[in-house]
């Protein structure tokens, strides 16, 4: 019976940036990461398509997989499953998901780390809390992806710390996650990305963001593209996901949080934080008029 085990040290080095999160875990840590609205594309060949399948090139941690088996497992998580829109082409469908990323001045690492601690451990993401293996990632991938992350990051210039003799409990048996806190935030973080999938489709047709006619082509060449989080506040408003005062104290927050992060940047008089400074004060305004929208 294979069993991998795992225990989480602390030691911080995993944390090696911001982490990703929902549109409604964005608004509740508005008082800590300034968000960017994430679209993002995952392309997945059809059965039918026999040369996208051979020349198929995935992530590291799923190479050697057989093709259609990856393919299938794929279909399964929830970058699929919550997408909120799906193109199609011969061949190939291309899901479009939502999701959330901070924007930062750090060049690496999550800025909530001092040390070799959270900052905000009691409030993290549902990503932070599956560490090792995203809950994104279907459960047939999870040994594969464990032994990938794991190893990389121990293999490391600055080397996990992550226990996994046989002396930290078992994560994983026979493929299955058998941990039940890793079951319970796992199964969390797959019902809150599954719960906005409907969010992700009105987000994708509001007329403050990008349409999937205008995004798709530089989703095609990128795959993932930013904008500015404003757009999403107002369409979760608006849809009755984030209610009258919590948009206002998001605001708030953001404000706080911006004018903070504008003033450390002027005094470090850094070239390379110019082009997020500019961002920045342009959020500070789209904020300002949300905050008196939401004050009437």
């Amino acid at each position: 019976m294979e069993q991998l085990h795992f225990a989480c040290t602390a030691c911080g080095k995993c944390c090696t940036e911001p982490p990703e999160m929902t549109v409604l875990e964005a608004v509740r840590l508005g008082d800590v990461f300034v968000p960017s609205l994430v679209y993002r594309l995952t392309s997945v060949p059809r059965d039918d398509n026999d040369a996208a399948l051979a020349s198929l090139s995935p992530h590291p941690h799923f190479r050697g997989m057989d093709a259609r088996e990856l393919v299938t497992k794929l279909r399964e998580s929830t970058a699929v499953r919550a997408a909120g829109a799906v193109v199609h082409e011969p061949g190939w469908d291309h899901h479009i998901a939502i999701t959330v990323r901070p924007w930062t001045f750090a060049t690496r690492g999550c800025p909530m780390l001092s040390g070799r601690d959270c900052t905000i451990h009691a409030r993290r993401p549902h990503t932070c809390r599956t560490v090792p293996v995203r809950y994104d990632v279907p459960e047939g991938l999870l040994v594969r992806a464990f032994r990938g992350t794991v190893d990389a990051g121990r293999a490391s210039a600055d080397p996990f710390e992550c226990d996994v003799s046989d002396a930290a409990p078992v994560l994983l048996e026979e493929g299955a996650v058998v941990d039940r806190e890793y079951q319970s935030a796992r199964a969390a973080g797959i019902e809150a990305a599954l719960a906005e999938r409907d969010l992700a489709a009105r987000l994708l047709q509001h007329p403050l963001l990008p349409r999937v006619d205008r995004v798709y082509p530089e989703l095609r060449k990128n795959k993932l593209v930013s904008v500015s989080f404003h757009g999403a506040l107002v369409a979760a408003h608006e849809h009755g996901l984030v209610d009258t005062a919590a948009a206002r104290t998001f605001c708030s927050a953001q404000l706080t949080l911006l004018d903070r992060e504008i003033t450390a940047a002027l005094a470090r008089k850094r070239r390379e934080d110019r082009d997020v400074t500019a961002r920045f004060r342009t959020l500070e305004s789209a904020y300002e008029t949300l905050l008196a929208r939401y004050a009437v």
